[in-house]
């Protein structure tokens, strides 16, 4: 074997060789050893969403209402989980009807309130919701959830606010054509003299619609008993309604996201078919008439409830500081009380509609300190699956380079603090194009599936 011999110069330059190799690889992870360890978390598999959804139905139904649209759309459209239907069941709160689907994937997303008695009081209904909402943190393992209430259902969501200042655990409420300051018809069947007075000596423009709203009288009164609680709830302050007077100026939480879905319809167009629900608001402008003059039947509204009335932030504690408008906000649809359910893509859209929040990125290393990743946290009303995280990332001296993250990446986890987020959790070499030896700056675009942005920036500063 033919051995080479070096000089003392050429010794010196492999040895200065050899040392700086080893060095440069050393610094290109010795940063690692000052990054902090992951914080352990724990994956969410009872549900794809944050937030689990309670709907809420109204007077005189019965959770089926939902079925046929709010239902197929969270199934067939998010891809959420039917958890089943909440109601008491020999006395108990229970979980009834749960699906094949939940009981083998294991997940819950949303649930139907079935309640007892479908025209009892409001506080009746805020009672049993009261009883239902353990059983869905039990069974989701989720912090908040989001009600959705329709018609008195939503009012009912409202009150059950307002007693539940510190420990409401809700993110939003949704309240669809809900009458939060009463509504004309719980005094319907005491008016009825009154309109037949007034009929026969009012003016050409105003007799036609008392004598539809005397008509159309009998048929409503049939819907739910004069005497229940529930229309004694639903009396007016104005017409003596002591609960929407009591809970209309009742403190409600600051930290919860509140939006009405108001419906508003044009009466003349509706009363060339005189439909059920057109009848309905020419009695309710009736009513208006009678007590507070003409101009009461030309208020907006959505065939059974005034607009105002379905308006969370006219109510009198919210009118009383300016400051509580910014958690309220209103969405308003051309579609009568009766149809609201109908506006499937349109009303279950606006319950998950938003920006994604971003709620923080960090790097960190992996336990035996081989390793690093860039993790990010965000909250959206709509499934990880449904979302999308790219970062931009920018070296302190090269072009800008763009990167998707994985769909698997992603994902809905529990902290140690109990709070459930989004989680995009990416490997450091995953991005093998970036020297993470040196700083960079990290932008964050996060985008859900219906468009909506939030983009922000992290400073990659490596400590050696």
């Amino acid at each position: 074997m033919h051995h080479v011999r070096l000089n003392p110069l050429q010794w010196l330059c492999l040895v200065s060789l050899i040392a700086s190799t080893l060095w440069g690889c050393a610094s290109n992870t010795a940063y690692l050893k000052n990054l902090p360890e992951a914080p352990p978390v724990e994956r969410m598999t009872t549900t794809h969403i944050p937030y689990p959804i309670l709907l809420l139905h109204g007077l005189g139904q019965k959770a089926t209402v939902w079925d046929a649209y709010a239902v197929k759309y969270y199934e067939q459209e998010i891809g959420l989980i039917h958890g089943g239907v909440l109601r008491k069941v020999n006395g108990k709160a229970s979980i009834d009807a749960v699906s094949q689907l939940s009981k083998q994937s294991g997940y819950a997303d949303f649930f139907t309130v079935a309640f007892s008695n479908p025209v009892d009081s409001i506080g009746a209904w805020e009672r049993e919701l009261e009883e239902f909402l353990p059983l869905v943190f039990q069974r989701t393992k989720a912090e908040k959830v989001i009600l959705i209430g329709y018609s008195m259902g939503g009012v009912t969501a409202r009150y059950y606010l307002t007693k539940h200042l510190k420990d409401h655990r809700t993110e939003r409420i949704i309240t669809i054509g809900s009458p939060h300051q009463g509504s004309p018809y719980a005094r319907v069947w005491q008016w009825k003299t009154a309109l037949v007075e007034k009929s026969k000596d009012a003016s050409f423009m105003v007799k036609p619609i008392l004598d539809k709203a005397l008509e159309f009288l009998a048929s409503v009164e049939n819907d739910v008993p004069a005497d229940s609680p529930a229309i004694r709830d639903l009396q007016r302050p104005e017409d003596g309604g002591e609960f929407m007077r009591r809970t209309g100026w009742a403190a409600h939480p600051l930290d919860v996201d509140y939006v009405s879905v108001v419906g508003k319809v044009e009466l003349w167009k509706e009363t060339k078919n005189l439909s059920k629900t057109a009848a309905m608001d020419i009695l309710r402008r009736a009513l208006g008439a009678i007590g507070f003059g003409v101009e009461a039947m030309f208020e907006p509204g959505d065939g059974v409830v005034s607009a105002s009335s379905q308006t969370m932030s006219e109510l009198p504690w919210f009118q009383a500081d300016k400051s509580r408008q910014k958690i309220s906000r209103t969405v308003t649809l051309t579609s009568v009380h009766e149809d609201h359910l109908k506006q499937s893509t349109e009303i279950q859209r606006i319950t998950l509609e938003d920006k994604p929040e971003f709620k923080g990125a960090e790097f960190y290393r992996n336990a035996d300190g081989t390793a690093g990743r860039i993790v990010i946290e965000f909250v959206d009303y709509l499934p990880p699956a449904k979302c999308s995280v790219e970062l931009a990332i920018t070296p302190q001296s090269g072009t800008k380079q763009r990167f998707n993250v994985p769909q698997g990446n992603i994902a809905l986890v529990k902290k140690s603090t109990g709070v459930v987020v989004a989680q995009a959790s990416v490997p450091l070499t995953q991005i093998s194009t970036i020297d993470w030896a040196r700083p960079a700056e990290v932008e964050i675009i996060l985008k859900n599936t219906f468009g909506n942005e939030t983009r922000t920036s992290k400073v990659w500063q490596p400590r050696m």
